[in-house]
């Protein structure tokens, strides 16, 4: 790309006798020189960010490796076994924060427990007049067998326009026809 912009810059130079379009063009080198080491340092540091983060997962695998053996009792080196121990006493004194943590912060959200049936105020025993749980076959006091509730009466509609009719009706009193 470079030689096509040299021999358009011999072009340029010919037709150019003022120089303008020759300044342009070695700005416009100057420009892509810098635009070219901008990219080649952005690709240098993000391979460092890259073997950084190599570094520290291999740093955290070794670690984990140490607390293993520390954990195992195996581990003989002093100075790891001493780290060790700083380790042990983190995690203890985060297991008490944890605890505290508990006491003072109310707990998640639990379900809320299955509801009870609860005692309807109008059914009561016909035996002894304990409040018994509504739909209820037995009291739950005295175990005496409750009259179960009368379902209500269906509701009748007119065969011929779908009018509500009242129990008992025989004429429909929207369209005056006769209810079968």
């Amino acid at each position: 790309m470079s030689d096509l912009i040299d021999k358009l810059g011999q072009v340029m130079s010919e037709v150019d006798k003022g120089g303008q379009i020759q300044s342009a063009i070695s700005g416009m080198r100057q420009r892509m020189a810098e635009a070219d080491r901008r990219r080649k340092i952005n690709h240098v540091k993000q391979q460092l960010q890259e073997l950084r983060a190599q570094e520290a997962q291999t740093i955290n695998a070794l670690s984990a490796q140490v607390l293993a053996l520390h954990e195992a009792g195996s581990l003989s080196q002093p100075e790891l076994v001493s780290l060790c121990k700083g380790v042990d006493e983190i995690r203890a004194q985060i297991k008490v924060q944890e605890a505290e943590l508990e006491l003072i912060q109310p707990s998640p959200a639990q379900p809320a427990p299955p509801q009870q049936p609860q005692p309807d105020a109008k059914t009561l025993c016909p035996k002894c007049g304990v409040t018994v749980i509504k739909g209820a076959a037995f009291c739950q006091t005295c175990g005496a067998p409750l009259v179960a509730e009368e379902p209500p009466p269906p509701v009748l509609f007119c065969v011929h326009c779908g009018s509500q009719l009242r129990e008992g009706a025989r004429f429909c009193p929207k369209c005056g026809q006769t209810i079968p």
